[in-house]
């Protein structure tokens, strides 16, 4: 009897262990479960935040592109209503004799009857002397290029005809431009013809 007695009591002990055990692997499951659901809830809340976040940029993508086109294809409304009053011209500043750099500014829109300084005006800070004698104005300076000893800067225009640059005979605001023409500022010190 007492060998079933002992028998038994090692039977309930392990019993006993095993239910412990298995209470412990279950509730080491429950908590991992429960840490496993939570992050997934956040995942899930972080995802239906990016669906929201990219549904927003893509609405605001799409208003963007009409306003967009809308203001398009107003301005090209509103260039075709004044093409009558514009041409284009290109402009390059030669800065030469300084540090050799050429800048070209090409369809440069200016209004129609514009002259070569207001021209350059509107694609390079300009600083020019009015002299009345001559009633034409000088340029002194473009981008900050000062007229400093022997060199100036000269203008010339491109004769097609003849395939070669052509010294401007006249102050830049007296000469008026023409649609597409090409004209040249250069730093240089002036050989005059």
């Amino acid at each position: 009897m007492e060998l079933s007695k002992r028998t038994f009591i090692m039977v309930l002990l392990a019993w006993l262990t095993s239910i412990s055990l298995l209470s412990l692997v279950a509730a080491s499951y429950y908590f991992e479960l429960h840490k496993e659901k939570q992050a997934s809830e956040k995942y899930e809340n972080m995802y239906n935040e990016l669906v929201e976040n990219y549904t927003d940029l893509l609405n605001s993508y799409q208003n963007l592109l009409q306003k967009y086109e809308s203001e398009k294809q107003n301005l090209t409304e509103l260039l075709e209503q004044y093409q009558g009053c514009i041409m284009r011209v290109n402009i390059c500043i030669d800065y030469g004799e300084w540090n050799g750099t050429v800048v070209w500014y090409n369809n440069t829109i200016v209004p129609l009857g514009c002259d070569l300084l207001e021209a350059t005006k509107k694609v390079a800070i300009v600083n020019s002397t009015y002299w009345p004698a001559y009633q034409a104005s000088f340029v002194d300076a473009i981008n900050g290029v000062w007229n400093q000893g022997a060199c100036y800067w000269m203008w010339y225009r491109w004769d097609a005809e003849e395939n070669l640059w052509v010294y401007g005979d006249c102050g830049a605001d007296r000469y008026t431009l023409t649609n597409n023409e090409i004209l040249m500022w250069r730093y240089e010190i002036p050989s005059y013809p």
